[in-house]
């Protein structure tokens, strides 16, 4: 049984490190642009684009998973993730690209959600706790080892920038290997295939929880090469420095998740929202790079905090047979967070004056501290409900 379980965390563990793939050629994205922007062509478009199929994805996946097992689902994820990833590296037309990138995007969306909702079907209480931690430490780790090697691959050549994903290949191997095929939730007796599948009002509220953060979630990966650059704090490779330091400071916290749960108990969500305030200050107001490296470290910890938390509450909102549809639709609410991140948080920048770099961390500073309150008053009030049990 301890076998089983280790094999099924090593399956989570190793297809976890594919979910901020959409971010993985971010160090090639300056030689993909002088290769395709003096034909016309945004190549913004690389990293935007497979948003799209990510959202239908994941409202889509929680319902696949009904009737077809997991491990084929999770197996289709990374074979699309990686035709639709490296493909791309043997075309030289831009709109081939871009659909190369939807298929990719089907990838990225399967991995996020399926990770997720592995974790909710296979543990439960401080066990689930802990390799939700994890799991949020793989994709940190994982979205570092891509942005860093891409920066070097896309030296060799532009091409070259999408053999990153080849990284996709030992997840697949892994997966094969170690994930059990178990049986789809409406074929599964050990899972309540009997119940109609049903969400709750809190798993609906954790996931308009995610969406909200997430307006403001992207906004270090969005602005900082372009906050460091207006205010002379540093060039690319200081900006793609700040993005590695908020890797490892994710990767890092997501280790210690568990024990940091354990103790903050139902205050945990509202301590990484202040994680991201003091993070957001400390870059706003940062007048050398110490200070933005030291902002991203800590950011880096405030998305494994929250991420780890919704998660893992999102699992506990429902019943068994209703966690892969919940854990779906949070997924859905922080992609379309995302998507909307950069329109929402322009905008809220303006009402705080005219330096939008700066800014819109002072907005991302306001949008963690009304999810704070909130749940300032929730761990208050769930404290006295668990006391009265």
């Amino acid at each position: 049984m301890e076998r089983s379980k280790s094999n099924v965390k090593l399956a989570i563990y190793s297809f976890s490190i594919l979910m901020m793939g959409v971010i993985a050629i971010a160090g090639g994205m300056g030689v993909l642009g002088a290769k395709f922007g003096p034909l016309g062509y945004d190549v913004s478009q690389l990293m935007a684009i497979p948003s799209i199929p990510i959202i239908i994805v994941t409202i889509v996946a929680g319902k696949l998973q009904e009737y077809i097992p997991i491990k084929v689902l999770v197996v289709v994820g990374i074979l699309c993730f990686i035709v639709g990833g490296i493909v791309p590296a043997f075309l030289s037309s831009f709109s081939a690209i871009l659909v190369l990138r939807v298929i990719f995007g089907i990838g990225v969306g399967l991995a996020q959600t399926l990770s997720s909702a592995l974790v909710g079907m296979h543990f439960e209480g401080a066990e689930r706790q802990k390799v939700m931690g994890i799991q949020t430490s793989a994709q940190m780790i994982g979205a570092a080892v891509m942005m860093f090697a891409s920066g070097y691959l896309a030296k060799i050549r532009w091409e070259a920038t999408f053999w990153v994903h080849t990284l996709a290949i030992l997840s697949l191997i892994v997966v094969l290997v170690c994930l059990p095929m178990d049986k789809p939730m409406r074929k599964s007796g050990g899972h309540g295939s009997s119940e109609k599948v049903k969400l709750t009002g809190s798993a609906i509220g954790w996931a308009l929880t995610l969406t909200i953060f997430f307006l403001a979630g992207m906004i270090l990966a969005q602005f900082i090469a372009l906050f460091m650059q207006e205010h002379g704090i540093g060039g690319a490779p200081e900006s793609g420095n700040a993005t590695l330091l908020f890797a490892i400071g994710g990767f890092v916290t997501g280790l210690i998740y568990g024990k940091l749960n354990s103790v903050l108990k139902n205050f945990t969500l509202t301590v990484g929202c202040l994680l991201g305030i003091i993070a957001f200050l400390l870059i706003a107001f940062a007048k050398g790079v110490g200070m933005a490296y030291v902002g991203s470290f800590i950011y880096g910890g405030c998305i494994s905090v929250v991420m780890a938390s919704v998660m893992t509450a999102t699992a506990m909102s429902v019943k068994p047979n209703a966690i892969p549809l919940a854990i779906a639709l949070t997924t859905c609410g922080q992609n379309l967070g995302s998507y909307f991140c950069p329109i929402i948080a322009r905008w809220g920048a303006g009402l705080f004056g005219s330096d939008i770099t700066k800014n819109v961390f002072l907005f991302g500073c306001l949008i963690f501290a009304i999810i704070g309150i909130i749940y300032v008053f929730w761990g208050i009030a769930e404290t006295k409900r668990q006391k009265n049990q």
